[in-house]
């Protein structure tokens, strides 16, 4: 039985901007197929690089050495440790890749002091609210969102229980 090798980095740097950006675009396709929008789709690899450069992390899960997953991750001003643009590349999709990411990412919060995760989700995104609850998470709040194409996305703030 072959089993890939996982291997998860939170703080993957500029180094990975490039091959991180690709996976990201690959994992948001799916709002462009469906005629939706993701602000995601206007972002580079430079972009990534200047939010490194300001602060954001970037933690990744690489599959037998390649990215197919992607957070982007910093402190929140609630103490907090705040992860937006979760992503996983479709063919990549139901290995436990995002719970995997989720986890490491509450550990290291925790042991850097924070009380936990806090996230902002689509509120279509069913399945993520679903997956972040059985992770411990909870609704905290419901709003709106403009994305960075302009469209107003309807969004659950949540955070650990």
């Amino acid at each position: 039985m072959w089993v890939d090798l996982l291997e998860i980095d939170l703080d993957a740097g500029p180094d990975a901007a490039d091959e991180a950006m690709a996976a990201m675009h690959r994992a948001f396709d799916e709002y462009t197929a469906k005629g939706e929008t993701a602000g995601v789709m206007l972002e580079t690899p430079a972009t990534l690089r200047e939010e490194l450069a300001a602060g954001t992390r970037l933690a990744v899960a690489r599959l037998d050495g390649s990215i197919v997953a992607v957070a982007k991750h910093h402190p929140a001003p609630d103490g907090y440790r705040y992860f937006g643009r979760l992503g996983v590349e479709p063919a990549a999709r139901g290995r436990g890749l995002a719970a995997a990411l989720v986890r490491a990412l509450r550990d290291d919060a925790l042991l850097a002091g924070m009380p936990g995760l806090a996230c902002t989700v689509r509120a279509a995104e069913e399945g993520n609210i679903a997956l972040y609850r059985r992770l411990g998470m909870e609704i905290t709040g419901r709003g709106e969102r403009v994305s960075r194409t302009g469209a107003t996305i309807a969004v659950v703030d949540m955070r650990d229980a």
